[in-house]
C-alpha cells in the first residue's frame, strides 16, 4: 500500500512539471521557482518513500550506509533540479535585471 501511495506521489510531481513546462509562459518567474520547487520536493519524497519501502527490513537494519545513500541521492536530485530543471522553466531566473 505504500508503495502505491509513493508511486502516486511520483505521478503527480511528473505531471506537475509538464504542465508547469507547457504553461510557463503564462506564469510569473517566482511563481514558476516556487511552484517548481515544490515539485522537486514531492518528487524526492516519492523517490525516497519508493526506494525506502521497497528495502526488505532484515537488509534495511544491516545496511549502515543507508541513510548516506539516501543523502547522496537526495545531494544529485538537487544539483539536477537546480543546474538543470529551474534553468529550464526560467532561464535568467540568476540574472538581476537592474545590474
Amino acid at each position: 500500500m505504500s508503495r502505491r501511495i509513493f508511486r502516486i506521489v511520483i505521478i503527480l510531481a511528473v505531471a506537475l512539471g509538464i504542465y508547469l513546462f507547457i504553461t510557463k509562459e503564462s506564469h510569473t518567474k517566482s511563481f514558476l521557482i516556487i511552484i517548481s520547487t515544490l515539485d522537486f520536493l514531492l518528487l524526492s519524497l516519492g523517490i525516497h518513500g519508493l526506494i525506502a519501502h521497497s528495502l526488505r527490513p532484515k537488509s534495511k537494519g544491516e545496511l549502515i550506509t543507508f541513510p548516506l545513500l539516501m543523502w547522496v541521492l537526495w545531494a544529485v536530485l538537487f544539483l539536477v533540479f537546480v543546474f538543470f530543471i529551474i534553468p529550464i522553466y526560467c532561464p535568467d531566473f540568476l540574472v538581476d535585471p537592474k545590474m
